[in-house]
């Protein structure tokens, strides 16, 4: 109030700007819809910020307005030429980064890979070649982000992970045998989200670092052996050893994906990497199964298990505007 001409075109351009650098979208939005309607022949130039020319630039699309001809070239806006701001005429009001606190759930597939630490077996543990193998699992559960400032956020989530996967040795010379195991945990993942691009309005990429403490409540295995001088194979059936396990564990947590912006909430896709801290098995408890032991002639080594994840999901938006 008070300012004319030069001084007030200033002002308006230093309000929006602390707007948006303070993350208030919605006030950004409508003083720009003001800005835009009294110096409708503004155009951008080289000291305005990135995120000031792209809000600009949207609402003289808004109004018709080409923002790249000059002012000479564009007709005069009238009274009755004046359209909604440009969020308003849009479902998507917001950049794929520029969400407030979130809420919402996720779902992916896992991929189990175990690292042995010192080999153990029934036989010579030099010559019985044991390797752990591959095997796909899953993991869902909801999460919530809070934001910390323009590109970080702080990330808390709650899982349930299904972790698989086999170890196949042979302990004799004529014996050989494939064991597969399912690990039933909850995950608490703590991680810090860092954005790359929040103010685009199609995609935002990020990478996420943290720590994943976990609960291990069930764990199972199950295998078959065979022997080269019978053609009768030994099946063990589903075995619960949660017994020999570590139930309470430690993973750090590196991930990188991608947000898309919907209507006040967002989908997001991304590749997460999780490497055990702890050892998993319990070393007391090595042969305390008989079945798996003496019918299946598996005996556990020393080993860690890492994770790939896939995952995808939703999160709604708790800012109120």
């Amino acid at each position: 109030n008070g300012l004319s001409g030069e001084a007030r075109k200033e002002a308006y351009k230093l309000v929006i700007n602390s707007y948006i650098f303070d993350y208030l979208t919605a006030e950004a939005d409508s003083l720009m819809d003001d800005f835009v309607r009294e110096f409708p022949n503004y155009r951008a130039v080289n000291s305005d910020p990135q995120e000031f020319v792209f809000l600009l630039d949207a609402h003289l699309t808004a109004l018709g307005i080409n923002p790249d001809k000059s002012p000479e070239e564009t007709l005069a806006l009238t009274e009755d030429s004046k359209a909604p701001g440009y969020f308003a005429r849009r479902n998507i009001t917001k950049g794929a980064g520029e969400y407030g606190n979130t809420v919402g759930f996720n779902v992916g597939a896992t991929l189990g890979i175990s690292n042995k630490l010192e080999a153990y077996s029934v036989g010579d543990p030099g010559q019985d070649d044991g390797h752990f193998g591959l095997l796909p699992g899953f993991q869902t559960g909801a999460e919530a982000n809070l934001i910390l400032n323009r590109k970080l956020e702080a990330s808390f989530g709650l899982l349930y992970n299904l972790n698989r996967f086999s170890y196949s040795a042979s302990p004799l010379s004529s014996i050989s045998y494939r064991y597969v195991e399912a690990q039933h945990q909850v995950l608490l993942p703590l991680s810090v989200l860092y954005k790359l691009n929040p103010e685009d309005r199609k995609i935002c990429y990020y990478l996420r670092g943290g720590l994943v403490p976990s609960y291990l409540f069930h764990t199972s295995g199950k295998g078959t052996r065979s022997n080269e001088t019978s053609q009768d194979d030994v099946v063990v059936d589903q075995t619960d050893i949660t017994a020999s396990r570590v139930k309470f564990n430690l993973d750090a947590l590196l991930g990188g994906g991608v947000r898309i912006p919907l209507d006040n909430a967002f989908i997001f896709g991304e590749i997460r990497w999780t490497t055990r801290l702890m050892q998993v098995n319990k070393e007391d408890m090595r042969y305390q199964n008989n079945d798996l032991t003496w019918l299946l002639y598996h005996v556990d080594s020393d080993f860690r298990v890492h994770q790939l994840s896939i995952c995808g999901g939703i999160c709604w938006d708790l800012t109120k505007e």
